[in-house]
């Protein structure tokens, strides 16, 4: 068949046009091979381009095709509704689930009464999660894991908007200003991450707080396509402990009024008691001087005192069953401070005797 714009004795003079045939195919394919060099130059350019402007988007997209999560990384990025940006900066953290010793090794914690649950680090842009198992807290890896994948967000944002969203942050913070725990929280922060204020600030809200400012949620709706999952999570999670502080305060508070009861009780018994007694003292020291004129009027002293006598009797009974309930209610405390104990285990909140603290 001969090619279009050929004159049409090509066929009959193949010979004689063959040279120039072939003449005409390397043109052709020179001609797409230039064109074909040109595209590649120009995307060579826009490579070179995108690693000169952002160079860690490039390495983090190498990192997630590197990285294959496991089907509970992949779970907590499902519950927690993370966008695909979301998702992406957190597979990008490359992160791993660990426990006890393995987790200690590298996300160390070096203050009494808190515990450390989940950490990224900046350096290495890697990631790693406590393995919870206790049943009670369904939910708190998810929220650690989603708290841990807005600091990978902090580390890639720009000085400009890191100041733009500080203020909308601190906003935020002050409305918490009167809340004891938020405070101990970031005087802890303080101590072990000075200078992260508006980091943890930007992790803690995004997580935590049911209702922020309308450039906060935009912000934030870059990486969750639902944040009050988010939120629902850490409630129910921390429901759990805060189930458990209401019950040790309302024990501490039975046992200060009963000590309190007993003590005042107690004081007063032995006042009326050493009353009594020198009472009792004087009365049978008339009785043998002689000096009741009548048995009537003996008997009628003489049942006085035994009437006070069973009167104290009485209170002392009802003190000392003050203290038994005393006793009970401790023992329901040291239960559940056993339970608390536990819960800290949970949390990798540990005893730092091998630390000196």
């Amino acid at each position: 068949m001969s090619e279009p714009g050929l004159p049409s004795q090509v066929d009959e003079s193949i010979a004689e046009f063959r040279p120039r045939r072939r003449r005409r195919q390397w043109t052709a394919w020179r001609a797409i091979a230039a064109g074909t060099a040109i595209v590649l130059g120009v995307a060579a350019i826009g490579i070179v381009t995108v690693i000169t402007i952002n160079p860690q988007r490039v390495a983090d997209q190498i990192t997630v095709w590197n990285y294959q999560p496991s089907d509970e990384i992949v779970r907590y990025a499902e519950l927690t509704t993370m966008t695909e940006t979301g998702r992406f900066l957190f597979y990008a953290s490359r992160p791993v689930v660990a426990a006890d010793v393995a987790f200690d090794a590298v996300c160390s914690n070096r203050e009494a009464g808190f515990g450390i649950l989940g950490c990224y680090l900046p350096r290495s842009k890697t990631m790693y999660l406590y393995d919870v198992t206790d049943d009670r807290l369904a939910g708190i890896e998810e929220v650690v894991a989603a708290h841990e994948m807005l600091h990978a967000v902090w580390d890639r944002l720009s000085d400009d908007e890191r100041s733009r969203l500080e203020v909308l942050l601190e906003a935020e913070a002050t409305r918490m200003a009167d809340d004891v725990e938020f405070t101990a929280r970031f005087e802890f922060y303080a101590k072990t991450q000075p200078g992260e204020r508006a980091n943890e600030l930007h992790s803690i809200i995004g997580t935590e707080f049911a209702t922020v400012s309308a450039e906060l949620e935009v912000h934030y709706a870059q990486y969750f396509l639902d944040r009050s999952k988010v939120i629902t999570l850490h409630e129910q999670s921390n429901a759990v402990f805060l189930a458990q502080q209401a019950q040790i305060e309302t024990l501490i508070a039975q046992l200060d009024a009963l000590r309190a009861s007993v003590e005042s009780e107690y004081a007063s018994y032995n006042a009326s008691f050493d009353a009594l007694n020198a009472d009792i003292a004087a009365f049978n020291a008339r009785a043998d001087s002689g000096l009741y004129s009548s048995q009537e009027e003996f008997a009628a002293d003489r049942d006085e005192l035994l009437s006070r006598q069973d009167a104290l009797g009485t209170v002392f009974t009802g003190i000392e069953s003050k203290r038994v309930e005393y006793d009970q209610l401790a023992a329901q405390l040291d239960a559940l401070n056993a339970e608390v104990e536990s819960l800290n285990d949970s949390i990798n909140i540990q005893p730092r005797e091998d630390l000196g603290l």
